[in-house]
């Protein structure tokens, strides 16, 4: 049984009715990430649509956590790490209140020391959840912690979640850890603030988002293709371009076949000459970085 840091038992008939879609403690995902934790290493792993965890020089965060098993009633196309497996975490990072990227099931079962960021009127959405912090900071705030600057930025993409919270609103962000920059792109259509980022902020990580842009006739202004993707990137002016947002569900399920988001990525990195900087790391896969002896 799921239980929550109050002590109160969680609700888990999402998961025994779902099971095939969740991922457990035998998982490779799991073993994989526990290996890298208990070696200190540093890693990236892609849990699947924009959540990651990233770990560097022993500061973990996890992105627009969504680890449940469908989203209105449209199953995952590959299973999800159980939340209550995902390690401790310094920070939660949420772009914005839709509902795959902001999901309470998800929030209720992860582990409860984190500071979590949100944009601005995003608070209410959480209600009474608990959680380290809370923080909720307007586009150009920034938050310190520890050894770590974040630093929200708008995007271009529809706000709101529902008739309930309606002017919810979007956000990426700029991630400093000790030395290193990561730019978290959430869900975002192609725009040109990408170029003044770049302009402003030395980027080592991108996390830009490439799935979601079928039919393009709709969705074209609220969501990025691989061409625009890679564009970002070029724009900001980044060492590494990380694709997120694929290759777990889509809001028509039939477009997920017909995007070939991945696909049409790599083909356009190539096309640019740039596939020595482009780290693929596909849904329920990880990315350790094993010291050199």
């Amino acid at each position: 049984m799921i239980w929550n840091s109050t002590g109160r038992k969680q609700k888990a008939k999402d998961y025994k009715l779902h099971s095939r879609f969740i991922l457990d403690e035998n998982s490779f995902l799991y073993r994989e990430i526990r290996f890298a934790l208990s070696h200190d290493y540093d890693f990236m792993a892609n849990l699947g649509h924009s959540t990651f965890l990233v770990s560097y020089r022993g500061i973990r965060f996890l992105t627009d956590p969504f680890l449940s098993p469908h989203i209105f009633g449209i199953r995952r196309q590959k299973p999800a790490l159980r939340p209550d497996l995902v390690p401790d975490v310094d920070f939660i990072l949420i772009s914005h209140a839709h509902y795959d990227h902001l999901d309470m099931r998800t929030l209720r079962r992860l582990k409860r020391n984190a500071t979590v960021i949100l944009p601005e009127n995003t608070k209410p959405v959480l209600g009474r959840t608990y959680f380290k912090k809370i923080v909720e900071l307007k586009h150009r705030e920034s938050y310190c912690e520890k050894d770590v600057e974040i630093v929200s930025l708008p995007v271009k993409h529809n706000k709101g979640r529902s008739l309930l919270f309606p002017n919810t609103e979007v956000s990426s962000y700029i991630i400093r850890v000790k030395d290193r920059v990561y730019y978290f792109g959430g869900d975002t259509a192609y725009f040109d603030g990408f170029k003044e980022y770049g302009r402003e902020f030395d980027i080592d990580i991108a996390f830009l988002p490439i799935g979601g842009y079928e039919p393009t006739l709709l969705l074209h202004n609220v969501h990025m293709n691989p061409s625009e993707a890679v564009q970002a990137f070029i724009d900001l002016k980044a060492e590494m371009i990380v694709p997120i947002h694929y290759g777990t569900f889509h809001t028509i399920p039939k477009f997920v076949k017909v995007e070939a988001p991945l696909k049409h990525f790599r083909e356009e990195i190539k096309r640019h000459s740039l596939e020595s900087r482009a780290l693929i790391i596909e849904p329920n896969s990880v990315d350790v970085c094993i010291p050199k002896v």
